[in-house]
């Protein structure tokens, strides 16, 4: 799957610990879609493994760090992963640009799986 909307930058640790981050401020009409592609990647991560996300150091397989603002207030985001959905509050609307910043860390086979189903880094 290809990624239009979000660029990730990579980095790894000595035990094999792979984080990705990701920061987009794309113009108002694509909020919609930006959050669409949050949210496939949330779910793709979410069927890897039958954790939910975690600190990988209490043996999760992959954790995030999601953070959006809409002009100078936040949005506050909430994964539901048992219906695989992003909830928003306040939802913004196709009017309103937003920051998005993404941070997934996972595992080395959960990186892998990362990498090889996102063509990331």
């Amino acid at each position: 799957m290809n990624l239009e909307f979000l660029e990730f930058d990579c980095c790894e640790d000595t035990e094999g610990v792979v984080c990705w981050d990701a920061l987009a401020q794309p113009a108002a009409r694509h909020t919609p879609a930006l959050l669409h592609e949050v949210t496939r990647l949330l779910a793709w991560a979410h069927r890897f493994g039958p954790q939910a996300p975690g600190p990988l150091e209490d043996g999760a397989d992959w954790d995030f760090d999601l953070h959006i603002r809409r002009a100078h207030a936040p949005v506050s985001a909430h994964w539901d992963s048992t219906q695989e959905k992003l909830d928003l509050s306040p939802t913004p609307s196709t009017d309103d640009v937003i920051t998005l910043s993404l941070s997934i860390s996972g595992t080395p086979a959960f990186a892998q799986a990362f990498r090889e189903g996102w063509n990331a880094p």
